[in-house]
């Protein structure tokens, strides 16, 4: 059993290193997306006007609608070239745990891409007008928070695996189940705000988080079998 488990968690490292090796060399998609998330939020103060007590009541709301709009683009690939190259199919003929290797792209998703996003927030604060002492808890809960989004996101990219028009069926599939997340992330800064305790809705996003990350990569797994079989 410990033999077992080792070297479950050998083939995890081993392809976390391979994403990380294969999506260092090309930062055109990171840099796209926080600029991309950067347009979105500066339409809003155009939208709005430079009004910076509205700007503050709805700059943490904006700022997980501008990740979650900028980051859709980039789900598609998860799997699409490893699935048009083959690669998928030689992992899904071999004894190796696909589910194992799911997991892992997840994971890199989540720190190659995601969390350099969310880093970026200091910068979409200021020009949101958020008071920088809710950054911390901005930046925790878009942390977590973008964990389930990475999850989530691996289920799409694996459920349009072959389909001529994913891009297009990609955000209506994935954005109903992403709203959860956001609401709860939200929550948190806003009761930060009015002096209640942000912990409960913390507790419920680490919840709704850790249930993505059991549940998600047998259900990518189960969907990327089924297209590798048509």
């Amino acid at each position: 059993m410990k033999t077992s488990h080792s070297s479950w968690t050998y083939i995890f490292i081993a392809h976390m290193k391979r994403d990380f090796l294969t999506n260092s060399r090309s930062l055109i998609d990171l840099i796209s997306i926080i600029g991309f998330m950067l347009l979105i939020i500066l339409l809003f103060p155009l939208g709005i006007g430079p009004d910076k007590e509205k700007l503050g009541i709805v700059s943490n709301a904006i700022i997980w609608i501008g990740l979650i709009i900028a980051i859709l683009p980039s789900l598609e690939k998860i799997l699409q070239k490893d699935y048009e190259s083959g690669w998928l199919d030689q992992i899904a003929t071999t004894d190796v745990p696909l589910e194992i290797v799911l997991l892992s792209k997840s994971i890199s998703y989540w720190l190659i891409v995601l969390i350099p996003t969310i880093l970026s927030s200091p910068l979409f604060a200021i020009l949101l007008s958020m008071e920088l002492k809710y950054l911390p808890w901005l930046i925790l809960s878009m942390s977590i928070g973008g964990l389930g989004i990475s999850l989530i996101g691996l289920n799409g990219s694996a459920l349009i695996l072959g389909a001529k028009r994913g891009n297009i069926l990609l955000p209506i599939l994935i954005i109903p189940l992403m709203i959860p997340i956001s609401i709860f992330g939200v929550g948190i800064n806003e009761a930060v705000k009015i002096g209640e305790s942000p912990f409960g809705n913390l507790f419920l996003l680490m919840a709704l988080t850790l249930i993505y990350l059991v549940i998600s990569p047998f259900i990518s797994a189960l969907l990327v079998r089924i297209a590798i079989g048509r």
